[in-house]
């Protein structure tokens, strides 16, 4: 629902990711403000960091993950933009398949069992059915309309 959202705020109001991203966050920063509040946790997270900000490691590693999470968002929300929701959600499940068979191939202790295997092949299946389906609908597009030029032009 969050990328239909999205989707449609970029089509039918013609905004940008950077300005979609800009009012998600403004929007969304009330409601976490209370979160933080209610949960207890604001007082306990200002101590900890201010105890930590002294160690360059810990701002250099609090940095990247701030850069990797704007990253992160401004490619989801450009996706959504360009493409759609779904292709959104599929292009995430692939890369979820990547993930996970990179974690079978680098991490020790992972046991491979058939339903893992299967469970990857089903989801890479189909996103490549996806991937093929939007495929031949764009090429059926273009041949309509490059028909579609030439009868106009006789």
């Amino acid at each position: 629902m969050y990328l239909v959202l999205v989707e449609k705020s970029g089509a039918e109001n013609g905004l940008s990711s950077v300005e979609i991203m800009f009012y998600n966050s403004f929007l969304s920063l009330p409601f976490l403000m209370f979160l933080i509040v209610a949960t207890g946790e604001f007082p306990n997270s200002l101590s900890i960091l201010f105890a930590k900000s002294y160690s360059v490691s810990f701002l250099a590693i609090l940095i990247l993950s701030l850069v990797m999470g704007i990253v992160l968002n401004y490619t989801m929300f450009l996706c959504t933009v360009v493409n759609s929701a779904l292709t959104t959600i599929i292009v995430g499940v692939l890369k979820g398949v990547g993930s996970t068979t990179l974690g079978f191939v680098l991490l020790d202790g992972v046991q491979v069992h058939a339903l893992n295997v299967s469970g990857l092949v089903i989801n890479t299946a189909g996103g490549v059915w996806y991937s093929y389906a939007k495929y031949q609908q764009k090429m059926s597009k273009t041949v309509k309309l490059v028909t579609d030029v030439e009868a106009h032009r006789t």
